[in-house]
C-alpha cells in the first residue's frame, strides 16, 4: 500500500520572513492560450480532481501543472514568489500560512474528513476524561494537533496536561503500536495499523465527533493574492474546472478513480480506501460554508450515499462558537478564527490573521452569478464504491 500523505513536520515559520519579497516574476499577459497555472498538492487523493481536470482538457485555454510538493516550506516559498499560483492544503495548516504573512487567500473548500480521522487509544483509556498525564503522537501545527487541542478545549482540560510527540503519520502509528503512545490522533491508512496493538480501540472519528458540522477537518484551496488580483478571469475558470471534475467524478467513479489512480501512481484499491471516508463538496456545499445566497454545507446536505453519523449532537456550537447551533452555514468565518485563536493559545501561531483577510469569496460568488452551480449540483458519494 502507498503511503498517503497529508502533511510534512511544520518547521517553516522561521523560514517566511525573507520571502516577502518573492512577487510574482513576470508572464505572459496576453491570449489565455499562453497561460499556465501551476497547482501544488500532497499525496492525497482527494486533492487529485486535477488529474481529471489536465486528462479531459477541463480547464478552457489553460495548461494546468500538477506538483507534488509535501514540504509546508517548500509549498509556501513556492506560491510566495509565483512559481505556483494554486496550492492545496489543510484548512488549519493555510490559517497558520496567512498568518506568517504568505499572501494567500483561501477561495474555496475542495473536501473534508468524514471518517479519515481517527483516535486510536490504549485500552485503559476509555473516555476523553482518561486524557490528562497521557502522551499522544501528531503532526505539528496540523489538523490532527488541531483536532486534539480542539477535543481538550471542548472538554475543558488544559493544553499541558498531555505530553504532545511530534510525529509525521507513519512515525505516529509505529511509536502507538510499541506501546511509546497513549494516544494516536491519526488517519487511514496508518489508524490501520495503530489499532493492531492489543487492546486497543478507537474512541473516536471525525464521522462519529461530526466534525464536518463545523468544518473542523477540512480542506482548503488557496491562490496567491496578487495572482487573484491580476487574473481574476484565469483564477475563476481554474476553480471552475476543478468543481467541474469533481462533479463528473462523482458521476463516473470507475473512470475517476482510474484517473486519479494513476496521476497519483496509486494501485487504485487506495484510492477508494481514501474516498470512502472523504466528502468532495460541490459548489453549493461551498456557497453553504462561506454564507453566500441559500447555499447548503455539508452538514445540511450529506451526500447521496454516505453513512451517516450515529452520534447525537456534537455540541461543538455551544462549547467552542459562543452557543450558536452546531450545524450552520457560512461556517467557515468562525471555524477560521478559531483555528487561529486555538494555534496563538498552544503556542504554534504567533500572529492574529482574521477571516475576513485570509478568506475571499469572490470566485464562489462568480461562478453562482454564471448558474454553475445548477450545472455541477452531483451530489453523489464517491465512496459508495469503497470498501
Amino acid at each position: 500500500m502507498k503511503l498517503k500523505k497529508r502533511s510534512t513536520k511544520l518547521l517553516w515559520l522561521v523560514a517566511l520572513g525573507f520571502l516577502a519579497a518573492g512577487l510574482i516574476t513576470g508572464g505572459a499577459t496576453g491570449a489565455w492560450a499562453t497561460e499556465k497555472v501551476s497547482v501544488a498538492i500532497i499525496s492525497f487523493s482527494p486533492y487529485a480532481p486535477w488529474y481529471i481536470v489536465k486528462e479531459k482538457g477541463l480547464a478552457k485555454d489553460i495548461e494546468i501543472d500538477i506538483r507534488i510538493i509535501e514540504g509546508i516550506t517548500e509549498k509556501n516559498a513556492a506560491i510566495t514568489s509565483g512559481k505556483i499560483q494554486v496550492v492545496m492544503n489543510t484548512l488549519d495548516t493555510m490559517v497558520l500560512t496567512r498568518a506568517a504573512g504568505v499572501p494567500i487567500k483561501i477561495v474555496a473548500i475542495p473536501a473534508m474528513s468524514y471518517g479519515l480521522d481517527e483516535m486510536i487509544v490504549s485500552k485503559e483509556i476509555k473516555s476523553i476524561k482518561d486524557f490528562p498525564g497521557k502522551t499522544y503522537g501528531a503532526d505539528y501545527g496540523f489538523l490532527n494537533h488541531m483536532w486534539m487541542l480542539l477535543t481538550l478545549k471542548r472538554a475543558g482540560i488544559g493544553f499541558d496536561k498531555l505530553k504532545h510527540i511530534v510525529m509525521l503519520p507513519q512515525d505516529s502509528a509505529a511509536a502507538f503500536n510499541s506501546g511509546n503512545l497513549d494516544i494516536d490522533v491519526n488517519y487511514i491508512p496508518f489508524s490501520i495499523q495503530s489499532i493492531k496493538r492489543p487492546g486497543s480501540h478507537i474512541l473516536k472519528t471525525s464521522l462519529s465527533d461530526r466534525t464536518w458540522e463545523r468544518g473542523l477537518i477540512s480542506e482548503s484551496i488557496s491562490v496567491n493574492e496578487k495572482w487573484l488580483r491580476e487574473k481574476p478571469d484565469v483564477a475563476k475558470e481554474v476553480l471552475r474546472a476543478w468543481f467541474e471534475a469533481v462533479n463528473w467524478w462523482k458521476e463516473n467513479p470507475e473512470k475517476g478513480n482510474q484517473i486519479v489512480a494513476k496521476g497519483l501512481d496509486w494501485p487504485l484499491a487506495d484510492v477508494k480506501e481514501n474516498q470512502y471516508a472523504a466528502i468532495m463538496l460541490t459548489l453549493d456545499q461551498n456557497l453553504g460554508a462561506f454564507g453566500i445566497g441559500d447555499g447548503k454545507p455539508v452538514c445540511m446536505s450529506i451526500p447521496d450515499g454516505a453513512p451517516r453519523a450515529t452520534s447525537g449532537p456534537s455540541g461543538w456550537g455551544k462549547t467552542l462558537f459562543g452557543g450558536t447551533p452546531d450545524c450552520i452555514t457560512g461556517y467557515v468565518y468562525p471555524t477560521y478564527n478559531l483555528f487561529n485563536d486555538v494555534y496563538m493559545e498552544a503556542g504554534v501561531a504567533d500572529a492574529k490573521a482574521d477571516a475576513k483577510e485570509g478568506l475571499d469569496p469572490t470566485l464562489l460568488n462568480n461562478l453562482l452569478a454564471d448558474g454553475y452551480r445548477e450545472k455541477y449540483s452531483s451530489n453523489k458519494w464517491i465512496g459508495r464504491i469503497g470498501k
